[in-house]
């Protein structure tokens, strides 16, 4: 494969050429110092195959920390962290870069006491606030900060610094005409607007050195209206590429974070066709992003030549053995992203983490074989007992699984019918293999009753037997053909003609998206003040734009009043009631944890956990998680 071939950037040799690109853990400590979960978090990466890992987002400036766990390499006293994370890179392998930014007028206000700076007084439409115009002195003071932060890494022992110049933070300000309206020698027109990055790399060649490499990453499209578009990037690539050593090339800022961390419904390799417009005009490296989770689209984008390098993201934090299993030819067994996104969704209110791999963050912990083995049961099959399963075996314990249906997958099975979300139907299916490969035994049409325990004798019960669609009080005149939005789904049920779904959640989307790919004509109730409330905030902005493309109808502040047998009746915000006609109703009115078994099996002495929806519905994160921690306490 061509992606496992060696790779140069400038004079480094890289052995492959996927490079982990920068993304924000905040897994730093609080002083902008490296902390050692940080520290093990990037040699882990290391140690899964990664050529060049850029490390994440690091201050240049004291009012640059955009939130808590933010590094920072502005000063003498954070040399000693970064120059063993960069050793803790390098000793695995892989060629260690650092990105040094500054957030501009992105930055939260509340941190610090920070303020926002940009090239104009014009507010991130994101952020608010009232961000302070920048005088030459101070941007020259601030191109001094990059520059000093570039010397430092490279003192401290990283072999390469990426400027972020991408995104909407502060580089990214100046180059665009979107944030930077100035009239004077850094703003007006294109070479203007360049001269702020233009001088960083002078100022850093000069320190650093010609051979030092200098990667500069570019929105090379906003996505924004009056933002830059590809074909104002192709002209300004001429004025900001001379001592640059390799471009990456991204798209977005932070009115269109959808094509800065992409959800599942943006297409894999969504930004490819940006590096391939940008390499028509240099003959410079170039790196590509954007939903690159999959080893052979990787091998396609650089056999076609589009780039030089793949950055591949969130697939490293999901599975930091990506690298090695796809030269080994272990792809089905690489823990697949599902472009969730709930590795963003907690940024500024908490540090990073995974959907589908609860040890994401805490590389420093040790996960050794268990002292005390013993004969655990793990009743359901979801995504919460497979996961709780598999760390069993893994740790040495004996291991049945049992499922009460035909199949394992729980509530990932119904969630990936939907056309949209084949990454579900990706992690149902690698679930399903590290089940087989681990050697547990599955008890399919398996329903566990106190009998059947006692039968298998084990010496801890660990329930996931999940939940159930709760149920709806209709009205007296009795209901139309109503069906729950979860059978749906999991049956594949062939429905046409006019259909209500009441409930936004989503179970109720998926259904609505399912059932408008078949013909049907999709109404959704929901009595919340908007649907889709549970999704972190870039896909529900994309599911509902792709919901409404699908000709769905969606009404809010809509309460049920009663199903009767020509359709639904609910009030509207106004409290009057309106009816609406419906050949089939669909109810996505939340689930119950099925829970009746756990005082049964208590009573008898035996130690349980329940995980899972069995204990609360929520999400798969929260599933997996508890999976992992429950075999963690046995």
């Amino acid at each position: 494969m061509k992606l496992f071939e060696n790779a140069v950037m400038g004079p480094l040799k890289l052995r492959n050429r996927i490079v982990m690109p920068p993304m924000a853990t905040l897994f730093g400590n609080l002083d902008g110092t490296v902390s050692e979960r940080l520290l093990a978090y990037y040699a882990r990466r290391a140690i899964g195959g990664a050529g060049m890992i850029i490390v994440e987002n690091t201050a240049i400036h004291p009012q640059g920390v955009n939130y808590p766990g933010t590094l920072e390499i502005h000063d003498p006293r954070f040399e000693p962290g970064l120059a063993d994370l960069a050793m803790a890179i390098k000793s695995q392998g892989a060629i260690a870069a650092i990105q040094l930014f500054h957030p501009g007028r992105q930055i939260h206000p509340k941190y610090r006491g920070n303020y926002p700076i940009a090239p104009s007084a014009i507010p991130c439409p994101v952020m608010g606030g009232s961000p302070k115009e920048l005088n030459p002195e101070e941007i020259s003071g601030l191109v001094k900060c990059f520059v000093e932060g570039a010397v430092r890494a490279k003192k401290v022992g990283f072999e390469a610094i990426e400027i972020h110049a991408a995104h909407g933070y502060l580089a990214a300000q100046f180059l665009s005409p979107f944030s930077n309206q100035r009239q004077d020698r850094y703003g007006g027109d294109q070479q203007r607007r360049a001269r702020f990055v233009v001088e960083i790399i002078e100022g850093m060649r000069e320190k650093v050195g010609d051979s030092f490499p200098i990667i500069l990453r570019i929105s090379a499209e906003e996505k924004v209206e009056g933002g830059l578009t590809i074909d104002q990037t192709k002209e300004l690539i001429p004025l900001i590429q001379e001592g640059v050593t390799a471009l990456h090339i991204s798209a977005g800022c932070y009115p269109t974070m959808e094509w800065v961390v992409q959800p599942y419904l943006q297409p894999r390799g969504c930004l490819v066709d940006l590096a391939r417009a940008v390499r028509e005009v240099t003959d410079l490296p170039i790196l590509t992003v954007g939903r690159i989770n999959d080893p052979h689209l990787a091998e396609s984008i650089i056999a076609e030549g589009a780039a030089d390098f793949v950055s591949i993201g969130r697939a490293l934090i999901a599975d930091p053995d990506f690298p090695n299993k796809s030269k080994d030819n272990k792809s089905s067994q690489i823990r697949p992203c599902i472009g969730c996104n709930v590795c963003i969704e907690a940024v500024g209110i908490s540090q990073t983490r995974c959907a589908v791999n609860p040890r994401m963050g805490r590389d420093h912990e040790s996960f050794a074989p268990a002292q005390n083995l013993k004969t655990v049961l793990v009743a359901g099959g979801g995504p919460a007992g497979m996961e709780a399963a598999i760390r069993a075996k893994g740790l040495g314990h004996r291991v049945e699984l049992f499922e009460a249906s035909e199949s394992l997958g729980g509530q990932l099975a119904p969630a990936g019918v939907p056309g949209s979300k084949a990454e579900i139907q990706r992690l149902l299916d690698y679930y399903r293999t590290a089940v087989r490969d681990s050697g547990i035994p599955v008890r399919l049409h398996k329903k566990v009753d106190p009998e059947t325990i006692k039968e298998f004798a084990p010496d801890h019960v660990i329930l996931a037997i999940g939940a159930e669609p709760a149920q709806l009080a209709f009205g007296a005149e009795g209901p139309a053909k109503t069906l729950q939005a979860v059978d749906v789904l999991r049956e594949g049920q062939k429905l046409s003609g006019n259909i209500v779904i009441i409930g936004g959640g989503p179970i109720g989307l998926d259904a609505a998206e399912y059932l408008a790919d078949l013909g049907a004509k999709v109404t959704v109730l929901e009595m919340q003040k908007r649907v889709g409330g549970n999704y972190e905030w870039n896909v529900r902005k994309m599911k509902i734009s792709h919901l409404r493309e699908k000709g769905i109808a969606m009404l809010v502040s809509a309460k049920v009043v009663r199903v009767q047998k020509d359709g639904v009746v609910y009030t509207d915000s106004k409290g009057i009631e309106n009816t609406f006609k419906a050949d089939f109703v669909v109810l996505a009115t939340g689930m119950k944890p099925r829970n009746g078994l756990e005082a049964k099996l208590r009573n008898q002495g035996l130690a349980v956990t329940v995980i899972g929806d069995g204990k609360e519905p929520r999400g798969f994160a929260e599933a997996i998680a508890e999976g992992f921690e429950a075999v963690l306490k046995l």
